[in-house]
């Protein structure tokens, strides 16, 4: 076989996997649309789709089929996939259900590169491509440290096996094909590199069906709100003590739970003992506190404790499960009327936050009101009982 025969060959291969890739990356994006939260269907949508535009890209670029007005927005497009894919991370493993404005900017940014890339201005190329290179790899990086920094905190035990290698191995992808651009920037691109681009594209988006195709509610949570866990106590089926008050009827990185599940008599004691950690000992005033440590306080295995809050109390993540009950007490102290000259700094403090701008949010995402908006407005409200005449 000669020279140009095996490099006719390997192009056929490389073109037939980027087009299964499109193909498949279409059918995952179709897929995300039945995801449960509205969150996680709209980014995972974005980016499977734009991603499938990228396959498309690299086919085209191969066989030069595309129309060059069309291959221009599928190229706009498809350079956007990278910041889909961190607005995506951000949405599954920080169980972010309100998108804050200021996130998309990482889809349009990209976005924004790819026009001016486009436009091909050649005093600016340079600049402009070693933006967008550094761009990508921020933003990979950023998705790589965000998957990590969760995986502890995770409750949810598919999404700790099976999600968090996937997401790694897309953000590696995109450092690699950074690595490869700076060497063609440099004209010094292998001629095996289409091939095994393709191979490796191949590999990740195989990867990735089988976790995205299905997008069962356990991987990528519910819209409502948890029903109370049902403990073991005094009487028969009495209702276990519950901190938490839902102001909206949901919150952040909690689950539905349409029904208490079924827990024998190690499982209710094991219950009743976190909760009796949590709601009289309060050890969620504990800066710092972790799965680990209130394991260890618990008597409960790491990975027990994980499902027993994730099943019987619906929490998809560690921290929303604690800032539950620091945003409660902060609630009651914030609307009584002794505490009104008590900064809220200060509550923020004693209620376990290291820092003002973490409590802030967190108030918000649960209450859907900043603290101090949340205490004027329930010091101004009148009292319920009447006055006497």
């Amino acid at each position: 076989m000669t020279g140009s025969q095996a490099s006719g060959m390997s192009g056929d291969i490389s073109q037939l996997l980027l087009g299964i890739c499109a193909g498949m990356l279409l059918t995952m994006s179709a897929a995300m649309l039945r995801a449960p939260r509205p969150a996680a269907r709209w980014t995972g949508f974005a980016f499977f789709f734009c991603s499938a535009l990228f396959a498309i890209k690299l086919w085209n670029d191969q066989v030069r089929l595309i129309p060059p007005e069309l291959s221009v927005l599928v190229g706009i497009l498809a350079m956007m996939s990278v910041g889909w894919f961190w607005l995506m991370v951000m949405t599954l493993f920080n169980d972010v259900d309100r998108i804050r404005p200021v996130y998309f900017l990482a889809p349009l940014a990209m976005g924004l590169c790819g026009i001016i890339n486009v436009l091909q201005l050649k005093p600016f190329m340079p600049i402009m491509w070693t933006i967008t290179t550094a761009l990508q790899a921020v933003l990979a990086i950023s998705a790589i440290v965000i998957v990590i920094r969760s995986w502890q905190d995770d409750l949810v035990e598919s999404r700790r096996r099976l999600r968090g290698p996937f997401m790694v191995a897309v953000a590696l992808y995109i450092l690699s094909l950074n690595g490869f651009d700076i060497l063609e920037m440099f004209g010094a691109t292998p001629e095996w590199y289409p091939m095994f681009n393709a191979a490796v594209f191949a590999a990740v988006v195989f990867a990735g069906a089988a976790v995205f195709l299905d997008p069962r509610g356990e991987m990528f949570g519910t819209e409502d709100a948890p029903a109370e866990p049902r403990i073991a106590t005094g009487q028969p089926d009495s209702p276990a003590p519950q901190p938490v008050a839902q102001a909206n009827g949901k919150a952040n990185g909690h689950d539905s739970q349409p029904a208490a599940p079924s827990l024998d008599r190690a499982a209710k004691a094991d219950l009743e003992r976190l909760e009796a950690l949590m709601s009289r000992d309060q050890v969620w005033k504990e800066e710092g506190l972790t799965i680990a440590s209130l394991a260890l306080r618990a008597g409960i295995p790491e990975t027990q404790l994980r499902r027993l809050i994730n099943d019987c109390l619906g929490y998809r993540n560690f921290p929303s499960y604690v800032n539950a009950h620091r945003i409660t007490a902060a609630k009651t102290r914030l609307s009584d009327p002794g505490e009104s000259r008590v900064s809220i700094s200060t509550i923020a403090y004693d209620i376990g936050f290291a820092s003002l701008g973490p409590f802030n949010r967190a108030f918000k995402e649960e209450a859907g009101v900043s603290p101090s908006e949340w205490r004027r407005k329930a010091l101004e409200e009148p009292s319920p009982i009447p006055e006497p005449v």
